[in-house]
């Protein structure tokens, strides 16, 4: 397998045209402080993906399809960003534990500082849970009642995805 692939942005998520995304791997990779096994790079259209990824189907599906879902936030407008904001505000007025991702737990035990960032990592490990092959993970800690919640604002905010 080469170092890097293009890929085109599935169509059922791109609200214009959609520009294909480069897939790159390498390891060490970071997301800030902290080891990552997967970023995206908005601006220069690439999703970075540890080489281990490689041989773990499932991960794979998961950590590729968080890095996919952050190129549909930045897509989303800000009236459906406040709305999944309001979803997770009310998980949060309600304390309600556990999460769907490590990027979003470890941004969740942080809050209230840098709300907008875990709502991004939320959403998109979120988009990973529904979406992706991995049906179960360690990482998926929220409970049920949550989960329900958070499907039915996809499906009633992006239906050409659900």
């Amino acid at each position: 397998m080469t170092n890097s692939t293009w890929a085109p942005l599935p169509s059922v998520l791109s609200q214009s045209n959609s520009r294909p995304i480069r897939l790159v791997w390498h390891g060490g990779l970071r997301d800030g402080a902290r080891e990552a096994i997967g970023g995206a790079d908005i601006r220069r259209r690439e999703i970075h993906l540890d080489p281990a990824l490689r041989n773990d189907r499932a991960d794979y599906s998961r950590i590729l399809t968080h890095e996919i879902f952050h190129f549909v936030w930045v897509r989303l407008g800000n009236p459906r960003r406040e709305a999944w904001k309001k979803v997770l505000q009310h998980e949060l007025d309600a304390k309600a534990k556990g999460e769907l991702g490590w990027s979003s737990q470890w941004r969740k035990a942080e809050l209230p500082r840098n709300f907008p960032s875990y709502s991004c990592e939320s959403f998109c490990d979120t988009a990973a849970w529904l979406f992706s092959d991995c049906r179960e993970h360690e990482d998926y800690t929220l409970a049920a009642r949550w989960r329900v919640k958070r499907r039915a604002w996809f499906v009633a905010n992006l239906p050409m995805v659900c």
